[in-house]
């Protein structure tokens, strides 16, 4: 994912900035003003590239597809749905997408599970961002 309006740290004066959330606070101001973009950007591999390693990054110069945008236009709250019980596991694909046979995916898939379990037991504190918050 390529950011189509990079985010620069010099604009929100991190160092001076007391809000730990300012980078939160900024992206939300930024969608209210425009629709924050990203392309995702593809690149095909080649047969001998590594894919059980990660590290391993591949040569320069493989084709790469852009394979689309991804917009956010509109800020919400938790209040209206409880995204907070949601778990992201990477082995989870749609037909016709295969995992490659890199071993982070499987530790990466049981560790994102043991935390989901363990969130899900916490008790849910309000959301840090309320509907009128979003509205601003």
């Amino acid at each position: 994912m390529v950011p189509m309006d990079a985010l620069k740290l010099a604009d929100t004066a991190q160092s001076a900035n007391p809000n730990k959330n300012y980078l939160f606070d900024d992206l939300i101001a930024r969608i209210h003003r425009a629709p924050a973009q990203w392309r995702l950007i593809v690149t095909v591999g080649q047969p001998g590239d590594p894919t059980d390693d990660a590290t391993i990054p591949w040569p320069e110069g493989r084709e790469q597809v852009d394979a689309g945008t991804l917009t956010l236009d509109e800020v919400e709250s938790e209040a209206p749905g409880n995204c907070r019980d949601v778990n992201f596991d990477p082995l989870l694909l749609p037909v016709g997408i295969a995992p490659s046979d890199d071993p982070l995916l499987s530790a990466r898939s049981a560790v994102y599970s043991q935390s989901f379990t363990r969130r899900a037991g916490e008790k849910k504190e309000p959301s840090a961002i309320t509907p009128s918050d979003v509205r601003k």
